[in-house]
């Protein structure tokens, strides 16, 4: 009998109201300028882009995430603005940082050598972390309407990262199936700057 596959990833969601405002995004684009692929996707910043996995493997997933955060601290994260890929996507941009670089480069390659996937892009060793909100869907016509529209919008929020999620694809949408809290001293709140 075969083995049930799933889809999985590992991402950081940013806290309210961050979520709802990069939501808010996510949806006027959809409802200007019919990119609605990012809608469709939680507000997130990938750490594990999807990979295929065999769903008994999910709480030992569960457990590795666990057991990796333990290790790290919780730490500020500042989205700056926003940036394009190509003419294709467009994304609220986090200034540079060191400790999410760090972060994502440590469970990345802890990842791909506990879980040897054929499925995914393996170890990603250039991370640009960003929250996307008009994705590939996104036409060249439509990219440089919306480009122009938000290449000078100024769109600031600093929170502190306290968790990293588990999100399965349940064959609809994604959802959350675990929280991986960071250990350590709590360092900050959600800070609003200008909108």
């Amino acid at each position: 009998m075969p083995t049930k596959q799933s889809l999985y990833f590992i991402a950081i969601i940013p806290p309210e109201p961050i979520y709802s405002e990069v939501k808010e995004f996510q949806k006027h684009f959809e409802e200007k300028y019919k990119s609605k692929e990012a809608f469709k996707r939680p507000s997130h910043i990938t750490l594990i882009q999807p990979v295929m996995m065999p769903e008994a493997y999910e709480p030992e997933l569960k457990a590795f995430m666990t057991n990796f955060v333990l290790k790290q601290s919780p730490f500020e994260l500042s989205a700056e603005g926003f940036c394009a890929f190509g003419f294709h996507t467009i994304y609220v941009a986090l200034e540079e940082n060191e400790k999410l670089k760090k972060l994502q480069k440590d469970l990345s390659l802890a990842f791909f050598k506990k879980y040897k996937v054929r499925e995914g892009k393996g170890p990603s060793l250039r991370f640009n972390a960003h929250m996307t909100i008009g994705f590939k869907d996104l036409l060249p016509p439509m990219f440089e309407l919306a480009w122009n529209e938000f290449k000078n919008k100024i769109y600031r929020r600093k929170w502190t990262l306290k968790y990293i999620c588990l999100l399965k694809h349940n064959f609809t949408e994604w959802e959350i199936i675990e929280h991986a809290e960071l250990k350590g001293e709590h360092i900050g709140e959600t800070l609003e700057l200008g909108f």
